[in-house]
């Protein structure tokens, strides 16, 4: 796979996580209210990603010892911590019953915003496996 700028995802990840709530424009105030009482899994996927993009890694995670990151230890398990909030984003999503055209509108935009958290958290977990074996044979994250 081609190299992608870390500018370029953190584009892509402000277009995915902030947008939606900054400047999309809402058909139905039922369609936000559902999209914003969905923001814990949003945010669950948002930080890891956000540190990975700003800084290379997110090695943060894996000496937590709160509750948040229980058993993410590396980047496969951070891959499954991250792909299980994306699981409950996209059910949460499917619960949204449209009753009319401008419900079923934000509930197909809701459904193109998790696409591109998917991708990114695969995306993201790429990057964090290349900083991980990077890092276990010595070389820095300049060097990435």
């Amino acid at each position: 796979m081609a190299e992608v700028p870390r500018a370029s995802i953190s584009e892509a990840l402000d277009a995915a996580f902030i947008a939606p709530f900054a400047s999309h424009p809402w058909r139905s105030t039922r369609g936000r209210a559902h999209w914003v009482d969905l923001e814990g899994w949003q945010d669950s996927m948002a930080g890891p990603l956000t540190s990975i993009t700003k800084s290379g890694g997110c090695e943060y995670i894996y000496h937590r010892t709160d509750g948040y990151f229980v058993n993410v230890v590396d980047p496969d398990s951070l891959l499954r911590y991250l792909l299980r909030c994306h699981a409950g984003l996209v059910a949460g999503i499917t619960t949204f019953s449209p009753s009319n055209p401008d419900e079923a509108e934000d509930k197909q935009y809701m459904e193109t915003q998790a696409h591109k958290m998917r991708v990114l958290v695969e995306r993201g977990c790429e990057i964090e496996h290349a900083r991980w074996a990077a890092d276990s044979i010595g070389l820095t994250r300049r060097s990435i």
